[in-house]
C-alpha cells in the first residue's frame, strides 16, 4: 500500500508539472522547486510520525508528489538548456548521481536502523531532504542561480513520428 500510494504521488506529481511546466517562467520555476523540495520533506517527515494509516498513505503520496513535479520541471529545463551534443553526458551523470546517493542513503539508513527506530530516521531523512529548499532558495535569491542561455529544444520543435493510424 504505502510503495503503491508514493507511486500514485510521482504520477499526479509528473502530470501537475506537465500541465503547469509549459506556462512557468523561468523564476516562478525556480520557487516551484523550493516549495516541492519543503513539501516533500515535511511530507515524509510527517508520513514517518503517523499513527493513522490512512494519513501515513496520504503523507507519503504528497511527499511524492513534490518529487515528481520538481524531477519533471528540473529535466524539463535541461531539455531546454543543454545542447544537443551534451545532453546524453548530462543526463547520464545526473542519473548517476542520483543513484549513487540514494544507494548511499539507504546503506546509511540501513546502518541507522541498528542505532534508531524508523520514525526518527524517517523524521532525519525528511529534514535532510529539506535543506535542498535551503541551498536552491539562497542560490536563488542571492542572484546565483541566473536563467542560463537556452541551447536545447523547445517542446514545440519536436516532432513526434508514430505508426499511421489504421
Amino acid at each position: 500500500m504505502i510503495q503503491g500510494f508514493a507511486g500514485i504521488g510521482l504520477l499526479c506529481g509528473g502530470a501537475l508539472a506537465y500541465t503547469i511546466g509549459r506556462s512557468l517562467s523561468f523564476a516562478n520555476y525556480k520557487r516551484t522547486v523550493v516549495v516541492c523540495y519543503i513539501v516533500h520533506g515535511v511530507s515524509y517527515i510527517l508520513f514517518s510520525q503517523m499513527r493513522s494509516f490512512p494519513l501515513a498513505l496520504f503523507f507519503i503520496a504528497l511527499s511524492r508528489a513534490g518529487v515528481g513535479i520538481s524531477s519533471v520541471l528540473n529535466m524539463w529545463q535541461l531539455l531546454r538548456i543543454v545542447p544537443d551534443g551534451f545532453r546524453g553526458r548530462v543526463f547520464s551523470t545526473m542519473e548517476s548521481i542520483q543513484w549513487s546517493v540514494m544507494m548511499i542513503s539507504m546503506a546509511l539508513a540501513g546502518i541507522a536502523s541498528q542505532y534508531w527506530d524508523p520514525r526518527s530516521i524517517g523524521a532525519i531523512a525528511g529534514a535532510l531532504s529539506s535543506t535542498t529548499a535551503i541551498f536552491w532558495g539562497w542560490a536563488n535569491w542571492t542572484g546565483r542561480l541566473p536563467e542560463p542561455v537556452r541551447q536545447g529544444i523547445e517542446p514545440e520543435e519536436i516532432e513526434v513520428h508514430g505508426e499511421p493510424a489504421a
